[in-house]
């Protein structure tokens, strides 16, 4: 029972490979967002495979692709170098077996695991269906300003179902101490009015009639909120909500961008650049 790599980005026997890009290297579409004070380096990891499934005669398929990034800083900017490479640590796996590891080599590890399980599965028998796996990751990030820098970890797996799993969290950290930002409220002097305003917004986007309650086909029946999943943008304060988290999988994703203008003195840093 054969396990061919389909595509192999660098010849290094069947070990799980590895292309290192410094920041000066990447075309204009994988650019990553300038930091001020750090070296920001992305890094790729993509892997194809395919086996015979033992218990069929079909073939199985396993697909890993996540991209990701290690700061680097000196003086004043470790700290935010720091929690920039610990959210990344957290966000790229969550095995705390191998927490020693150079971020490049937990993701390695990784992905050794990830195929690991799916070579297994299609290794028996006595299963009548093939198993394909798919882990598609990417965590960069999308802005920086004189007070955050805003991080966008978006991924989707799939191992068997009706349909995978896709999640986006977003991520604000603060440059002096390089701490997430993890209420909105800190963000804003009023925050009955931005929730107000947020509403607005929300209706206009939705199509939804003053007179008719936001919970009628959204929130569970529950009241309007805002998530604490939320960054800094070129455009405005964005905010986001995932699949199920306020109505049923075929709404899908929302996202509710409050921009600069409309936010005006409400927002306590109104830091663009």
């Amino acid at each position: 029972m054969s396990i061919n790599p389909v595509i192999i980005l660098v010849k290094r026997s069947l070990a799980i490979q590895l292309l290192l890009f410094s920041a000066a290297m990447l075309g204009a579409q994988t650019e990553p967002v300038f930091v001020k004070g750090l070296h920001v380096e992305t890094l790729i990891l993509k892997e194809k495979y395919v086996m015979k499934a033992a218990g069929t005669t079909d073939s199985a398929h396993c697909n890993y692709d996540v991209t990701f990034q290690i700061f680097k800083g000196k003086g004043k900017r470790k700290k935010l170098a720091a929690g920039l490479n610990q959210l990344m640590h957290s966000a790229i796996t969550t095995d705390t077996a191998h927490q020693d590891l150079p971020l490049e080599k937990r993701v390695e590890q990784d992905a050794r695991e990830f195929k690991a399980e799916w070579e297994r599965l299609n290794s028996d028998a006595n299963a009548s269906w093939t198993f394909n796996y798919t882990k598609e990751q990417t965590f960069k990030a999308i802005h920086s300003n004189r007070s955050f820098v805003s991080v966008k970890d978006q991924a989707y797996y799939f191992t068997g179902g009706a349909h995978g799993f896709r999640v986006t969290i977003y991520s604000l950290v603060d440059n002096k101490n390089g701490e997430i930002v993890e209420d909105w409220r800190k963000l804003f002097s009023d925050t009955s009015a931005v929730l107000t305003l947020a509403e607005q917004i929300f209706r206009k986007n939705k199509n939804i009639p003053d007179a008719e309650p936001t919970n009628k086909n959204w929130f569970w029946n529950g009241p309007f909120y805002l998530p604490d999943n939320f960054a800094y943008t070129e455009k405005g304060i964005l905010f986001f909500y995932n699949v199920y988290e306020i109505a049923p999988y075929e709404q899908g994703e929302t996202e509710l961008l409050l921009d600069y203008e409309t936010l005006g003195k409400l927002l306590l840093k109104p830091d663009r650049k």
